[in-house]
């Protein structure tokens, strides 16, 4: 799909043949004496069935780690002649082990937040399921202390009974607790308690439109403390490594919270999770973006650890430049103007762009003033993001590419049970051309799009791209790429998108120790089963950070 460069550290791993010719081993090699590297590995899974996902899809059965680093991966027999005597053997009872789940595109700080305040119903098919969980978290509260679902569900994701949450159904589920449940940003079902708390009464039963309805209540929620904060984010990342997820990058505004926090909270104690994120700054006019400008000219792009660290720009480089997939008209010059000084100054700083566009017209209106932008400042080697692409054709998919663009693709329609309708049809939803991406050469990876507009859970995003399918069991999208394209886009090309193809994103010789055991082979279970599948380990650099083995 797309060749990887190497870096400095990385130029001291490569393939190499071990003990004897044909060996299928791929390890660290030893340069002074042309075998594989003497210093035995501090662990080796073995016994197991282990997509690398590198660039033949290889599956091996064993992988030798070494600190937090991968030191080479082969067969049982060839991992076991690296053992020392202090080398942790895992059996694998045959289990399927993945690289860790990248995902592209999350809302991270922002969800950080209200975690504490939250239940969650992402990829949940069940309405009772729902109303369990919702259940289950009122009774853990002292009464009269709100919660929410802070959106990452919609009223078409239960296959028993689909439609939105009745005042009897979340009276019964919370009695003692005012409770709202957000879809997106189109409104909220509230429970009794939570609407008398804000004076609307119960007359027009549950649901209440629009953001000043869930606003209204979001409001009566105590701000978190700093402490709060701080285990929020741990909570968050941990549930986060529960679903196989072992890199974010937090697209997020500087409102939605002090991206600082990361930091602050990881000097404190190891953050179990890499987070990179973008560049926070307001800019909603000319005079903001002046100022924008200033800012990105006194940063430097790529400023990251392994772990943690600014990365680029985005999701809206220029805030009034924020379409949605039913745009079909231009915007201004005015407009376009501002975001072009703002994009201009990225790309003579180096800068990589993560831009928010979903709209045909939007993204041809976009790549008019790239390809003018590219003939004086390059931009080709920027990997400049197009976010959503909800309705991109194949022409326009094309001139992205030869710009050398990338494309973050993310499953919000996974949550709607909506009838497949052809292409030129008027009322067709809007879908991310996967497919076309695919057979285009261009680079483009799966992400969420979390916390509110979408769930959290990457195989949920995983069932969809590979196999159509909605939460629900419908199918919902007319081209799938099929699984093995589908988990190259959650890692390895995902790994492309932030620069990272050299430490991330495949289990190969040299890079980082992120990896994900799962509970069932992810390449052949039933299509609908994708869904369910669990991580029983998640290891980051070589560290375990989640298990039930």
């Amino acid at each position: 799909m797309y060749k990887t460069t190497r870096s400095i550290f990385a130029l001291l791993w490569f393939v190499a043949i071990a003990g004897c010719n044909g060996s299928s081993i791929e390890s660290v090699d030893d340069s002074t004496t042309g075998t594989a590297a003497e210093e035995a590995p501090d662990r080796i899974l073995s016994n197991g069935r282990i997509l690398t996902v590198d660039e033949n899809f290889n599956i091996v059965e064993a992988i030798a780690l070494d600190g937090d680093r991968i030191l080479a991966t082969g067969t049982n027999d060839e991992m076991a002649a690296l053992a020392g005597p202090d080398t942790v053997i895992m059996d694998l009872e045959g289990r399927t082990v993945i690289p860790g789940l990248i995902d592209n595109h999350v809302h991270y700080i922002r969800t950080v937040q209200r975690w504490h305040q939250q239940a969650r119903i992402d990829g949940v098919a069940s309405r009772e399921d729902a109303l369990a969980i919702i259940a289950e978290h009122a009774a853990s509260l002292p009464a009269g202390e709100w919660f929410m679902v802070q959106g990452g569900w919609s009223v078409d994701q239960f296959a028993d009974r689909k439609g939105g949450f009745t005042l009897e159904e979340l009276d019964r589920a919370a009695p003692d607790n005012p409770f709202y449940a957000q879809t997106s940003y189109r409104g909220a079902y509230a429970n009794s308690l939570a609407l008398n708390a804000v004076g609307v009464g119960t007359e027009a039963g549950a649901w209440q439109q629009g953001r000043q309805a869930f606003n209204r209540m979001f409001r009566e929620m105590p701000p978190p403390t700093e402490e709060q904060l701080e285990e929020n984010l741990y909570r968050f990342s941990a549930d986060l490594n529960a679903v196989g997820l072992t890199t974010v990058y937090d697209v997020d505004r500087p409102s939605a919270g002090d991206i600082s926090l990361i930091a602050r909270a990881s000097s404190k104690r190891h953050l179990p999770l890499r987070v990179f994120h973008t560049l926070k700054y307001r800019a909603e006019t000319s005079a903001e973006a002046d100022e924008a400008v200033e800012l990105i000219r006194s940063h430097t792009p790529f400023s990251v650890d392994d772990r943690i660290g600014l990365l680029g720009l985005g999701e809206h480089v220029y805030g009034p430049m924020h379409d949605s997939s039913n745009t079909v008209e231009s915007y201004s010059d005015e407009i376009w103007d501002e975001y072009m000084k703002l994009a201009t100054v990225a790309a003579q700083g180096g800068w990589h762009i993560h831009e928010h566009v979903m709209a045909e017209r939007t993204v041809i209106d976009f790549l008019d003033r790239l390809e003018t932008l590219n003939e004086t400042v390059p931009i080709t080697d920027l990997r400049w993001t197009l976010a959503h692409v909800l309705t991109v054709e194949e022409e326009t998919i094309q001139r992205a590419s030869e710009l050398g663009l990338t494309a973050a693709v993310h499953g919000q329609a996974v949550h709607q049970a909506r009838p497949i309708v052809p292409r030129g049809d008027a009322t067709r939803p809007p879908i991310p051309p996967m497919a076309d991406f695919e057979a285009s050469g261009m680079i483009w990876g799966l992400g969420t799009d979390t916390g509110v507009v979408s769930h959290y859970q990457p195989f949920v995003t995983l069932m969809w791209a590979a196999t159509g399918l909605g939460i629900d069991g419908t199918l919902i999208h007319p081209d799938p790429v099929g699984r093995e394209a589908a988990l190259v886009a959650h890692t390895r090309s995902n790994a492309y998108l932030m620069f990272k193809e050299d430490d991330l994103g495949t289990l190969e010789a040299g890079k980082l120790a992120d990896l994900v055991v799962l509970d069932r082979d992810y390449l052949n279970v039933p299509a609908h089963e994708i869904k369910d599948i669990e991580p029983v380990m998640t290891m980051v650099g070589g560290e375990i950070v989640y298990t039930t083995l």
